[in-house]
């Protein structure tokens, strides 16, 4: 077939169990020759399961399924952005009612749509989008450079007083997860060390101190709050409210401009500077894994890895066009 009329397409996903015990949060959308997706969702902080399923994964799961719906009613050529991912963002809250589920359930979404014989790219959150090897399409949230900056600078003394790597992870997850006030009150860090996060997450942000020291004092537990807020730590989310077009990515490129679509989610830290392939960001994840396993150094993370766990699922559609 002629240049832009049809895809090679490879897909990898992996959950950020290493036993696979569990399923991750990340789903995928392929309509060859229509539409690519990967859908995020976002890490349910209590835990729970709902019939071997996270509040994330059926976030994800119900969005997949929208889209889908959207693509045989002809909705993803044309419609307004807005209206496409407010249409998703309903449908999480449905599927959501319909489990029961007790937290907020929402995900990420980028897409790569067929469009006759153009590509429109639409994404929300921070899943993105690479295309012909270079042009890299994915918007960061403030919010993360906060809860980064403060878990490297917690890590950092957390492990100056324990001893087994994985014991300095989780501790570290729990500080960043319950907030600092928390960890006050536990006495598993003092006043003045965690004014050091304050600190460190304000320099990394930009943000006023008292704005950053509000949310960390509560923690992670509290970041859907932010979701879709006319807040400085605001960000787009499909969770069921009214989004706001915070980072929306909406894109219209020619067929016989693009040579490759690739896209995935932020479980992969680090993107390949060579190759499009599955196997060459795997390549780039292992790489990152060996070089900065904890995620406090050159590829700091909102999470470092452990022995059981990577930092996040990881998932990435590739095509050649």
């Amino acid at each position: 077939m002629s240049k832009g009329t049809s895809m090679n397409i490879e897909a990898f996903s992996r959950s950020k169990y290493k036993n696979s015990t569990k399923p991750g949060d990340d789903v995928i959308l392929i309509e060859p020759d229509q539409v690519l997706a990967v859908f995020d969702g976002a890490t349910d902080p209590t835990g729970a399961f709902y019939n071997g399923e996270s509040s994330g994964r059926i976030a994800a799961r119900s969005a997949a399924r929208c889209v889908a719906d959207m693509l045989v009613r002809g909705t993803l050529d044309e419609a307004p952005a807005e209206m496409i991912f407010q249409e998703i963002s309903t449908s999480v809250k449905t599927a959501a009612q319909e489990r029961n589920v007790a937290h907020p359930a929402s995900t990420t979404a980028a897409l790569a749509v067929k469009c006759g014989d153009m590509y429109r790219i639409l994404a929300l959150g921070d899943t993105g989008v690479r295309l012909n090897g270079t042009k890299i399409l994915q918007h960061h949230k403030i919010i993360d450079t906060v809860s980064t900056a403060a878990r490297i600078q917690v890590h950092k003394t957390l492990n100056q007083r324990m001893d087994e790597s994985d014991d300095v992870e989780f501790a570290t997850r729990q500080t960043i997860f319950l907030g600092l006030e928390a960890a006050i009150e536990t006495g598993k860090l003092t006043r003045q060390e965690t004014e050091l996060a304050i600190q460190a997450a304000t320099q990394a942000s930009g943000l006023p101190q008292s704005v950053v020291a509000e949310f960390l004092s509560g923690g992670i537990r509290t970041q859907f709050h932010y979701a879709n807020a006319d807040h400085l730590l605001g960000f787009a989310s499909l969770n069921g409210g009214q989004v706001i077009a915070n980072g929306l990515t909406d894109l219209t490129i020619p067929a016989s401009e693009l040579e490759s679509i690739e896209i995935f989610s932020d479980g992969y830290i680090s993107i390949p500077t060579s190759g499009i392939r599955c196997a060459d960001w795997e390549a780039e994840f292992t790489r990152v894994e060996t070089e900065d396993f904890h995620k406090t150094g050159a590829f700091p993370a909102v999470k470092g890895s452990t022995s059981s766990e990577t930092c996040d699922d990881r998932t990435v559609i590739s095509a050649g066009i």
